[in-house]
């Protein structure tokens, strides 16, 4: 219980913290901080059902970008938070979009028996298509965290703008893990920007795989992030 408050605590304090890296409002850093109903990952919670706190803070150098985000968490292994660092780039070829991010993640706390540690790689490519914005992710680690080793991750995501800040989503995912749980996962729900800085998202979840425990269990997902 110490260790999870001073992890929480710790994001905090980073929260806190973030508007200080903005000097400017055409500067090239992103910062953002989230609260949310709970941390959910690939479908799945990560954070033992209980609220997460989130921030993220990026650095756009022109061709690429570097970041680092963190969440607060909890699992199996001992963990208490997600961190990761992150550079990628988004190119445009024709009108296909495409988010290209090589991610470094770790998850502190985690017992010393379990690697806490993985490299994961992602790609988008986003298009819209008669007035709805499509989406495919592919991720993939080599090595990912704890007993795991290989693992992908596939969604399809299709969105689309129904009112002035308003858009309403859904996506389709697959897990596939080498010494992991496999399961197909989706969601659906309605994000509002209620202004330019503050972001609201409310959603329901869930997976075919509940037999497996409360994480993959539906649940309805509510955040609000605040851009800096």
């Amino acid at each position: 219980m110490i260790r999870t408050l001073t992890t929480c605590a710790g994001v905090g304090l980073l929260i806190a913290a973030l508007p200080c890296a903005v000097m400017a409002a055409d500067s090239p850093w992103t910062v953002k901080a989230a609260v949310a109903s709970e941390f959910i990952s690939k479908g799945a919670g990560k954070s033992g059902g209980e609220p997460a706190v989130q921030a993220e803070a990026a650095y756009d150098f022109g061709p690429v970008t570097a970041g680092v985000w963190g969440s607060t968490a909890r699992t199996s292994q001992g963990g208490d938070a997600e961190l990761q660092a992150f550079v990628g780039g988004a190119p445009k070829v024709g009108a296909v979009k495409l988010d290209l991010r090589a991610i470094v993640k770790t998850i502190p706390g985690t017992e010393s028996r379990f690697q806490d540690t993985w490299l994961e790689v992602r790609a988008d490519a986003a298009t819209p298509v008669a007035g709805t914005d499509l989406r495919l992710r592919v991720e993939y680690s080599p090595d990912s965290y704890a007993a795991t080793e290989a693992a992908w991750w596939v969604e399809a995501q299709a969105s689309r703008k129904v009112a002035k800040g308003w858009k309403i989503s859904a996506a389709y995912g697959l897990r596939e893990q080498d010494g992991g749980a496999d399961y197909r996962a989706w969601n659906a729900g309605v994000s509002w920007n209620a202004t330019k800085r503050l972001a609201l998202d409310l959603r329901w979840y869930d997976t075919d795989s509940h037999e497996r425990g409360a994480n993959y269990d539906g649940r309805l997902f509510a955040s609000a992030t605040v851009a800096f």
